[in-house]
């Protein structure tokens, strides 16, 4: 590791900062084939962009999928990981931010200890298994005083669902792939119990705002996944004149402005986290 990568302060992208939440939507809906999905991640997104100086290098990013939404963000990342070997190999394709990307488990990462200075993980925690186990991993992997970014929905989110049925947010819960649906508390609990201090929570999204997201991903999305409605959504977009294509575009656009725009502190449905590593 080299002194000057660990106390390098990465810089956002050139722009992003400046960024109107539209244009923030905008940048989103270009790279998210779902609607829903795209105003989620812009709200992400506009959080994410307030921790620039807390992304120091080396950084490893957990979960790193395609690699679209950090190269939104970063100007670079050491190494992306992925348990999906379909997503690693997207990823080197389509991402030119990274020095590396591997197929890796984040429960079992196969570096030495104190090896980044910073780990991140957007919206990605929540879905895999053994939760302590995970965060033990991504402690012993910080160096001293190193921050893991992080950011989660919560249990809120189950109120103000489309339908207010137990049911329902199983069901949302089975389509989404959410294993770690937990309080504010408790997610701050899993991270001292990690050994993590100075954890700084964020909202991001509002209760009205989760609303306005369930009610065109959850009857979409319902009971096949995101996955699957993306290729739908793809082959039906690709498949109108680019005139009705653009105005399916703007309609969404302007139903998913409101995603942004109302006070994410209210009934906060989800949270951005920084944790340093004493």
């Amino acid at each position: 590791m080299r002194q000057q990568e660990t106390i390098e302060t990465l810089r956002l992208k050139e722009g992003l900062t400046e960024l109107s939440n539209a244009g923030i939507l905008r940048a989103t809906q270009a790279i998210y084939p779902i609607p829903s999905l795209a105003a989620w991640r812009a709200a992400e997104l506009r959080v994410l962009r307030d921790f620039g100086p807390e992304f120091v290098g080396p950084i490893l990013e957990i979960g790193c999928g395609s690699g679209l939404f950090a190269s939104l963000l970063l100007s670079q990342i050491e190494v992306g990981i992925d348990y999906n070997p379909r997503a690693v190999e997207i990823c080197r394709r389509s991402a030119t931010i990274y020095r590396e990307v591997r197929q890796m488990d984040a429960r079992d990462m196969a570096f030495s200890d104190a090896s980044f200075a910073t780990v991140f993980a957007n919206c990605v925690i929540e879905h895999i298994p053994q939760l302590d186990r995970l965060l033990a991993e991504c402690y012993r992997v910080l160096a001293p005083g190193g921050k893991l970014i992080t950011t989660v929905p919560l249990h809120t989110l189950n109120q103000h669902l489309l339908l207010p049925f137990p049911w329902y947010a199983r069901q949302r819960a089975r389509d989404l792939e959410h294993l770690n649906l937990l309080s504010k508390e408790n997610w701050l609990g899993a991270f001292a119990r990690a050994g993590f201090h100075h954890v700084r929570a964020v909202p991001y999204l509002s209760g009205k705002a989760c609303r306005a997201w369930d009610e065109v991903d959850g009857p979409a999305c319902f009971g096949a996944g995101p996955v699957r409605l993306a290729r739908v959504y793809q082959m039906t977009m690709a498949a109108l004149p680019s005139k009705w294509r653009r105005a399916v575009e703007a309609r969404w656009h302007r139903h998913f402005s409101f995603v942004l725009e109302d006070d994410p502190s209210c009934n906060s449905c989800a949270m951005a986290l920084v944790a340093e590593r004493g």
